[in-house]
């Protein structure tokens, strides 16, 4: 693995990294698909495969976990859902008042309510088990970095990292505005909602961004999952370009759980409630953000977005020692539609309890 790191001077600053030690082998560009009649066929180790859901529980794991399911899992359960509540009261008072994008950063009191709310969104993650939430790194400043780009992206749970880091605004789409408690969870940390029936939506958000660049540090910082689908964490999905068009400098982050199979949220495999009856079940999950430095783009990276986002994405493969793939959401898309997986709460846990594994998509489906 070889990376360069040039200082910031004037306009020359940024980081390039070339991954060389991942490739060779099976991991390089795993994401090449060929169409072969009506089948994509999808080059990739299938233990490294980014949209392969696989779960090999112990015996002894499965025993906690059935024991766990009739005893403590009901409290953790209705601790989770107090905790979203008492989060959701405090955020609903900030932002009374308020249109959807406030064209202002809040005001002190509505920030306090803002921190309230950060307290009660640890507790429902810790209520679910992530009892260990731990922090390594320095935050910069908004007025250093606007943006802290984030990965790899895997699952809800994700969403802790937020909370983690002072509860900073997404780029989220425009329909989670509307929905029930989580809407107003997106609004106390003032996201930038993107509307995809709007042709012109990714230079809106782009101007918004820069706008809020440009405030030195008067609005609080965007958090952006740039692979924009979660995936198995074996990889890096090609990152989007949202987060790079408007050219400005971003911290990277990175995640990182004691285990990542219970948690995984891909299209193939489990939904939300089969796999919260998961982390409900499990005693303890460890989670832990780490900040890395502030990455500057060079001139040629601010007129060249695509540039930008792949050295950011390179040198997150090297923060995470995870190799990088092409495989995007048009693959995902299309082993859904070959394969079909059906993986209901009631299928995931038949197949532990009767295979003592579950392996979604299976490897026959994806040679």
């Amino acid at each position: 693995m070889e990376g360069q790191h040039h200082n910031n001077n004037g306009n020359n600053g940024h980081i390039a990294s070339q991954n060389k030690g991942y490739q060779n082998g099976n991991v390089t560009n795993t994401g090449e698909a060929a169409m072969n009649g009506d089948k994509v066929k999808h080059k990739c180790d299938y233990n490294l495969h980014p949209f392969v859901y696989r779960l090999y529980p112990t015996r002894t794991e499965r025993l906690i976990w059935c024991i766990m399911a009739f005893t403590l899992a009901p409290i953790k359960l209705l601790l989770f859902l107090t905790s979203v509540f008492l989060a959701w009261i405090p955020a609903r008072i900030a932002v009374i008042g308020l249109p959807l994008e406030p064209d202002q950063p809040f005001t002190p009191w509505r920030l306090f309510l803002k921190d309230i709310t950060v307290f009660f969104v640890r507790c429902a993650w810790f209520s679910m088990g992530v009892m260990s939430q731990k922090t390594k790194g320095t935050q910069a400043s908004s007025a250093e970095a606007p943006l802290i780009v984030l990965g790899p992206h895997s699952s809800f749970v994700d969403t802790l990292a937020g909370a983690l880091c002072g509860f900073p605004g997404t780029v989220s789409v425009a329909e989670n505005s509307k929905l029930p408690f989580i809407a107003t969870l997106f609004r106390v940390n003032q996201s930038i909602f993107v509307d995809r029936t709007d042709p012109h939506s990714r230079s809106k958000t782009a101007q918004k961004i820069r706008r809020r660049a440009e405030a030195k540090g008067a609005w609080p910082q965007l958090l952006v999952f740039p692979e924009g689908v979660c995936s198995a964490s074996t990889s890096l999905l090609p990152y989007k370009l949202g987060a790079f068009l408007p050219g400005v400098s971003v911290q990277l982050m990175t995640i990182k759980y004691n285990r990542t199979d219970l948690q995984t949220w891909v299209n193939t495999g489990p939904g939300l409630i089969a796999l919260a009856t998961l982390l409900l079940c499990t005693p303890l999950i460890s989670f832990e953000v780490e900040f890395h430095q502030v990455y500057h783009p060079s001139d040629e990276e601010k007129e060249n977005p695509e540039l930008f986002a792949k050295n950011v994405r390179d040198l997150m493969s090297r923060y995470l020692e995870l190799p990088t793939t092409e495989l995007t959401y048009r693959n995902l898309k299309a082993i859904v539609q070959q394969n079909k997986p059906r993986v209901t709460f009631l299928n995931l846990w038949w197949s532990i309890i009767s295979k003592g594994c579950v392996d979604i998509p299976s490897r026959e489906a994806l040679s």
